[in-house]
């Protein structure tokens, strides 16, 4: 099984230098958090028996171009000044191969080229097969995603590049692995062997079930580091928009915990949670606007209650360095919340508002978005962001900060 993903990812890396996710430099929606903000679902990202019954052409070659110009600047206290004005162009490459119905190839390339440096990276290659309509299979570098939370996704196991709060809609880069699919009218079942890029597998199985018009999953996860993990995930549209809620219980977590003083004990024998809640309210007028709000509240219990990287900043850092703590999300109690007007009044103009709060370190980040779509190959885009904190905080690392960026976007193409 090992030599199956090798061989899918060898195809991609005679052509790959460095992994870099180009097409997100364009779309406002990942700055800005578009309508996938309120639509998220529990369900598996890829369908792969709907991707063999949408079958078209044996060869279908697919992608993006666009040049983007953008001037930055960067406040803060801790430092000068900085500006900087970069001039890009890139975008991604697709090839889809399907010599015969129960077979598929596909490779998924990011490139961009600036002033700096040129690269080029693989974010998908992977091999699709079908056995008898009825189990599907896809081997190589994939996107994974498992949960139904926006900005803090617990139940999101399996993927090797994590969601980021900050850019919630960013695309991900693919996961090296096995996946075997098993759908069952409305209820579907998985089976995956995930690469640990140490020589092993990682073994998750998941099912997932509609149950009246609510998305319903339990995920189990079981690492060859000896962690063992179970998420259930809850996801229900409703008239005015959508709820949904994750709980996740951990089992030979490695990394230390920590007592007021930051000294480290195990707590590998130790059960921990994690738990997020969240939905969206949507309101529109099919002519005016499309107004959205949306929040979510998330417990981490792989963090730490006390803010160690404020008060006790030296040990941490040694801490840090050694790799026995949590350092993604380093607290325990977050908060995300945002306002977005699509479209304005038919203007081409979208604004959007994101708050960011770490309850255990009273830090937050707040961003202000505006975009006009003059046409679909002309956009102008400005973001202005502002991080603040009493100290060093998860939200700001490097103390109060403020940022702007004015980006115009042309020659945007869709091949």
């Amino acid at each position: 099984m090992k030599t199956a993903v090798s061989m899918v990812m060898l195809i991609g890396l005679t052509t790959a230098t460095t992994v870099h996710a180009g097409d997100e430099l364009f779309d406002d929606a990942s700055l800005f958090g578009g309508d996938g903000l309120i639509e998220q679902s529990t369900i598996d990202q890829v369908d792969l028996a709907q991707d063999f019954l949408t079958a078209g052409e044996p060869v279908t070659v697919t992608g993006s171009f666009a040049v983007t110009a953008k001037h930055s600047m960067v406040n803060a206290a801790s430092r000068a000044t900085q500006t900087k004005t970069k001039v890009t162009a890139g975008g991604v490459i697709s090839i889809d191969v399907r010599p015969q119905p129960a077979y598929r190839l596909l490779l998924k390339t990011d490139y961009d080229v600036n002033e700096d440096k040129a690269s080029i990276g693989l974010r998908e290659g992977f091999v699709d097969a079908s056995f008898l309509d009825q189990v599907y299979t896809r081997t190589g570098r994939q996107t994974l995603h498992w949960g139904a939370g926006v900005y803090y996704s617990p139940a999101d196991l399996i993927s090797s590049d994590r969601v980021d709060s900050r850019a919630p809609e960013a695309d991900r880069k693919g996961t090296d692995a096995v996946k075997l699919h098993w759908p069952q009218a409305t209820n579907n079942y998985y089976v995956y062997l995930i690469d640990d890029q140490k020589g092993h597998y990682d073994v998750a199985l998941k099912g997932e079930w509609l149950l009246d018009s609510a998305e319903v999953s339990v995920g189990l996860v079981a690492k060859n580091d000896g962690q063992n993990s179970i998420a259930l995930t809850i996801a229900q549209p409703e008239p005015w928009g959508k709820w949904y809620g994750e709980y996740v219980l951990h089992h030979g977590v490695l990394s230390d915990a920590l007592d007021a003083s930051a000294d480290a004990s195990d707590r590998s024998q130790n059960l921990l949670q994690q738990a997020t809640l969240g939905g969206s309210y949507t309101l529109s007028d099919a002519e005016d606007y499309k107004i959205s709000v949306s929040g979510q509240w998330y417990y981490n219990g792989l963090g730490y209650s006390q803010a160690h990287w404020q008060n006790n900043t030296s040990q941490w850092l040694v801490l840090v360095a050694a790799g026995t703590v949590e350092t993604y999300l380093a607290g325990q109690m977050y908060i995300a919340s945002s306002l977005r007007w699509s479209d304005m009044y038919q203007t081409g103009i979208t604004t959007s508002l994101t708050h960011l709060y770490s309850a255990t370190d009273s830090s937050y980040s707040d961003s202000l978005g505006v975009s006009y779509k003059f046409a679909d190959e002309l956009r102008l885009s400005f973001k202005l962001g502002n991080t603040v904190s009493d100290k060093l905080g998860q939200y700001s690392p490097s103390g109060p900060q403020t940022s702007y960026s004015l980006t115009l976007s042309i020659l945007n193409y869709q091949f």
